[in-house]
């Protein structure tokens, strides 16, 4: 993935959870969406080690 590319997908990601909270006028409170995202971002965390490491194996099998 290019760099340029990373920053437009951050860009676009910041823009729908925006929308979602409906930039603070929806019913959400302050600590629910505060406890929402330390979720997504665990889980953001957690799917990008495991791409990391099916592609390390993906890798080292090519080299054999």
């Amino acid at each position: 993935m290019r760099k340029s590319f990373r920053y437009v997908l951050y860009i676009m990601v910041g823009f729908l959870i925006y929308q979602v909270i409906d930039s603070g006028e929806s019913g959400f409170t302050h600590q629910e969406v505060k406890n929402t995202l330390v979720i997504a971002m665990i889980t953001v965390f957690v799917l990008l080690l495991i791409v990391r490491v099916i592609k390390s194996r993906y890798d080292d099998r090519g080299k054999e």
